[in-house]
């Protein structure tokens, strides 16, 4: 069994995330992401396994009271071993913790491991943004509410 510990995000951890964003997204510029993530994510949580950080999350808080999921990934050779489930809990239990009525985060309309991942752990489609992506691709809004929970 592959003992994978959740923490947080240390800058010692860039360079990995930076690796994993390219990876996962194919930007044309991965360190921007990674400085919007920097910038703006009121957290990252990374994922590690012996001490090789193989995924991360990033949340941001909003001023509505909400949260975003604004970019969760894995390593491909780590995929399919529950990570982005464990990435994807942190997330949450860390929403509910700072007292969020609900989480929401954008998802590929073809990207249908990711939503199956999401509607597992709770999260609905309550819209769509045409063209949200820089191919064209349209993007569900999913959401998350805690409120009633």
């Amino acid at each position: 069994m592959i003992s994978v510990v959740i923490r947080r995000y240390l800058s010692k951890d860039y360079w990995d995330v930076l690796q994993i964003d390219k990876e996962a997204f194919s930007p044309s510029n991965a360190a921007y992401d990674v400085y919007l993530y920097l910038k703006y994510g009121s957290v990252i949580f990374v994922a590690e396994i012996n001490r090789k950080v193989v995924g991360y999350v990033t949340v941001m808080e909003t001023e509505e009271g909400n949260a975003k999921i604004m970019s969760i990934a894995v390593k491909k050779e780590y995929r399919g071993l529950g990570i982005g489930s464990k990435l994807l809990d942190e997330a949450i239990r860390w929403c509910k913790t700072r007292g969020k009525r609900k989480v929401l985060l954008e998802v590929r309309t073809s990207n249908f491991v990711a939503q199956e991942l999401y509607k597992k752990k709770g999260f609905k489609i309550i819209g769509v943004t045409p063209n949200y992506y820089s191919d064209g691709e349209d993007a569900y809004i999913m959401a998350l509410n805690f409120e009633g929970q």
